[in-house]
């Protein structure tokens, strides 16, 4: 039997073609809407309708359990947590210690996944994403997107790829066309993915926002979906009713 070392670079290349290809199609928007298709309006916070955001915040990072065998740390109220420590074997340097690292630090190292899955990063991505979602004002044109919450405001050109800041640095923002769904990419170079998506109801009086974190380290992938029904009110006579939620402590 005959080996050709040859076909193991032309696998490996043709591998790494395919995984481009297909981060470029799943980024892929178009920059016209469908015609005679607008989510331009104000839009009022449904909460019957919509997740319960507290909820699904303090599920991104669950308190760990602790087991309540003897010699082993118990879940009572006097006992203390057993210390997170991360142990990286491929090197000569003792273990971390993170148990006197606050809950917000993120920690930044080799990028190993033992490590990656290790780690608790805040959850600053999740929460900027959530903030001010209680209305939206949205205009549209053919070449501009502007959405405006109660915690901020910003505009996309559709279909144009630009680098935006984020809590952990910078990120690729793409945004565009997708059907009937306006979607926002976002792409961090040390963070988690965003993605959101703006729809109307099938009988447009209803805007569905779809709101998709990744999972980073310890963190869960967190899925938000509201439901904003059409108003005719002012913005500025909503009340805040999203409050930002503290990650949970050990």
């Amino acid at each position: 039997m005959i080996h050709t070392p040859r076909a193991y670079p032309r696998l490996f290349w043709c591998g790494l073609i395919l995984a481009c290809l297909t981060a470029c199609i799943a980024h892929r928007v178009d920059e016209l809407p469908p015609a005679n298709y607008s989510l331009a309006g104000v839009w009022e916070l449904n909460p019957a309708l919509s997740s319960d955001t507290d909820k699904v915040l303090a599920a991104v990072q669950p308190k760990p359990k602790y087991r309540g065998d003897k010699g082993q740390h118990g879940s009572g109220p006097g006992d203390a947590p057993a210390p997170e420590v991360i142990n990286d074997p491929t090197t000569d340097l003792p273990p971390v210690d993170t148990s006197n690292i606050g809950a917000n630090t993120r920690i930044f190292g080799n990028g190993d996944r033992d490590e990656r899955t290790l780690y608790r990063p805040p959850i600053d991505f999740q929460t900027n994403a959530l903030l001010g979602g209680q209305w939206l004002k949205i205009q549209q044109s053919d070449n501009e997107m502007r959405i405006v919450n109660a915690a901020r405001s910003r505009t996309y050109t559709p279909g144009e790829k630009s680098v935006v800041s984020v809590p952990s640095g910078v990120a690729d923002q793409v945004s565009g066309w997708s059907g009937r769904t306006y979607v926002v990419f976002l792409d961090p170079q040390i963070g988690p993915s965003v993605k959101e998506r703006y729809t109307l109801s099938a009988d447009g009086r209803q805007l569905i926002v779809k709101i998709e974190v990744a999972s980073e380290g310890r963190n869960k992938a967190m899925t938000v979906t509201r439901t904003y029904d059409r108003s005719t009110k002012d913005p500025a006579s909503f009340q805040q009713t999203l409050q930002e939620t503290l990650p949970p402590t050990d």
